[in-house]
């Protein structure tokens, strides 16, 4: 006797529920979400951070290096509940140093609490480094300048006043350094240039060989007046360099 198309349908799915399976769809459906991962450093300090589930540590993330009062790249991925929920924990764990005093540096780890979503879905996770050291987790597709970012300082890092004075002073320190060593070779140029003029001439064959067919030798006069020249050069741009760097003094 042959069942009807209908029934079989109905029968072969009560066998297949019987036996413990589900419909295909089932399989498909998951409870959380791979979003990226972002750090926000509004410190004067160095900071590399990994994200864990304290749940599950093969969900886990991280491990970039933010400058100071910067942002970092884009990182993948921490799975997030699809649905928030009170009690979604994360684990972050991270080291820190100062560049302005090498001797504050250190490392923490902190368990904390993610806030509801914003829009009532997760979005990508941002470890956020507050200008104390402490830090926050924020779920948000909301960059830090966008209205609705959720974050309690509004707007990406802004250096301190500190911060730009130090840097301010690195740069007059590396440009003074270029023009002590530019004087040092003209000086040496002028007195045995034998040595500079030598290597000098090395490198120039190596990466601009058809510089060379106007002179006979690194003894040539010419050469040297020609090395001379481009370390004159050097000294005059990083003099210009902090003449620009003085007017622009934090």
């Amino acid at each position: 006797m042959s069942i009807p198309k209908g029934i079989y349908i109905v029968v072969r799915l009560g066998i297949i529920l019987s036996l413990g399976f589900l419909p295909v769809a089932g399989f498909c459906a998951k409870d959380t979400v791979a979003v990226s991962i972002h750090g926000v450093n509004y410190s004067a300090e160095d900071f590399t951070y990994i994200v864990e589930d304290p749940e599950n540590s093969k969900n886990t993330g991280g491990g970039e290096t933010v400058g100071p009062f910067e942002a970092g790249g884009i990182m993948c991925c921490y799975e997030l509940p699809v649905v928030w929920r009170s009690g979604i924990r994360i684990k972050v764990n991270q080291e820190f140093e100062s560049r302005m005093d090498k001797k504050s540096a250190g490392s923490s780890t902190r368990v904390i609490e993610v806030p509801p979503y914003i829009d009532g879905k997760p979005g990508e996770l941002w470890v956020v480094r507050a200008a104390d050291g402490s830090i926050d987790i924020i779920s948000s597709d909301y960059q830090p300048n966008h209205p609705k970012w959720p974050g309690q300082v509004k707007g990406w890092p802004v250096a301190s006043i500190e911060y730009r004075r130090y840097r301010w002073s690195l740069y007059i320190k590396e440009a003074q350094a270029r023009i002590h060593m530019a004087q040092n070779a003209l000086d040496q140029l002028e007195t045995s240039p034998a040595a500079l003029a030598q290597e000098s001439w090395n490198l120039d064959s190596k990466y601009h060989p058809d510089d060379l067919k106007l002179y006979s030798s690194p003894a040539d006069n010419n050469f040297i007046e020609r090395v001379k020249q481009k370390f004159r050069a050097m000294k005059r741009r990083n003099e210009e360099d902090i003449a620009k760097l003085q007017e622009q003094k934090p």
